[in-house]
């Protein structure tokens, strides 16, 4: 079936009603609604403002097209404050007073995982759009991504950083599901190369001194050093590691760029390597970047997270409105179509058996300057 294009989508959710089920007038103003987790406090605040403001776009155009049946789509945001007790609060306030059967995030597979094997075995739909650990694909059948998983970027970070001619790798990430498996997936890929792998450093969130963790990464003078890092820790990480005069001899190398670029003092991460997602549908990206200028403002703050999420909210009101009023197995069904032919600003949204994204996107960047630009 032909991509949807945004427009055409308003136009089908709108045409579904005469073939999934009829309305009666009397209800017509209720509203149809779903959850949101995400971090809208906390470490990845940045990252959870810009995802919410991505899920209120895609509602505002949702329902500026009809909503689903001629109900408007209703969503309420509760806030994970970046810890997966807080997902789990939020989960579970969802679920049990709200009654929501779908529920849209979160940011960071070590929230996503406990709260999607909760959801899970509630039978409740959760679709993470910022969460990338393989252990996802376990999770069972109520639980979706719009996010490619580790296997994919840790792959084609490592192919990048490969290609400078680099002989010897460490890394430093997060010590959660994402960064491990952004781990695991650098080393395999740079010793399948034929290279060598000398350190992997996993450092805590929230701690106010990485010091010993740098001196570890640096200890056996690393050409290249792969770079996991929320916004928060990031920028203490670089801001040490420049203080102490640590650089790797090829470059510091990070997945997910747009998870720090905002955050970060210029100077400590000037030419840093590395890839951001969601950039090969040119048309599709332009036009929500534009859209979200005109919402929020020149001045608001973008990350490559937030588009995920208004991809992630329209895939879920196509699949409410190919449903129909079925349960949630019913809805899960309709998701692999609705994948299958939603046109996503992030690209091919696509779904494998396990409702994991067949593909994914990313550019090569480099941050000078204190921007990131295209790495040529």
């Amino acid at each position: 079936m032909r991509k949807l294009t945004l427009v055409c989508l308003g136009v089908f959710i709108l045409a579904g009603i005469s073939f999934a089920f009829s309305v009666q007038s009397s209800v017509a103003a209720e509203p149809i609604v779903i959850g949101s987790i995400n971090p809208l406090t906390g470490t990845n605040a940045v990252q959870g403002t810009d995802m919410k403001r991505g899920e209120a776009l895609a509602l505002e155009e949702i329902n500026a097209a009809g909503g689903i049946y001629g109900h408007p789509l209703k969503i309420i945001w509760e806030d994970t404050e970046s810890s997966p007790r807080g997902g789990m609060d939020a989960v579970h306030k969802l679920v049990e007073i709200n009654k929501v059967s779908v529920i849209i995030g979160a940011y960071s597979s070590g929230v996503s995982l406990p709260t999607g094997q909760w959801t899970n075995s509630k039978k409740v739909i959760q679709i993470a759009e910022a969460s990338t650990s393989p252990k996802l694909r376990e999770i069972g059948p109520y639980f979706f991504d719009v996010m490619g998983l580790d296997e994919v970027m840790g792959t084609k970070l490592a192919e990048f950083a490969l290609e400078s001619g680099a002989q010897t790798f460490a890394s430093i990430t997060v010590n959660n599901p994402f960064g491990i498996g952004i781990e695991i997936w650098t080393e395999k890929t740079v010793k399948k190369a034929g290279k060598t792998w000398l350190e992997a450093v996993r450092y805590d969130e929230k701690k106010t001194d990485y010091r010993a963790e740098i001196e570890r990464l640096f200890a056996k003078n690393p050409d290249v050093v792969f770079f996991t890092a929320y916004g928060t820790e990031s920028k203490l990480i670089l801001k040490q590691a420049h203080e102490m005069g640590l650089k790797p001899a090829k470059g510091w190398y990070a997945d997910y760029m747009t998870m720090w670029s905002n955050e970060v003092i210029p100077e400590t991460a000037e030419g840093i390597k590395g890839l951001v997602i969601g950039t090969a549908t040119g048309t599709r990206l332009k036009e929500y970047k534009a859209a979200y200028k005109n919402k929020y403002g020149a001045g608001a703050k973008q990350t490559a997270f937030g588009a995920y999420a208004y991809d992630a909210t329209w895939i879920a009101a196509l699949a409410l409105s190919i449903a129909g009023k079925t349960n949630t197995d019913g809805i899960a069904k309709a998701l692999y179509t609705a994948g299958g032919i939603y046109n996503g600003v992030t690209g091919d949204k696509s779904f494998d058996k396990d409702g994991m994204q067949v593909t994914d996107y990313y550019q090569r960047m480099i941050y000078t300057g204190g921007k990131l630009l295209p790495y040529k």
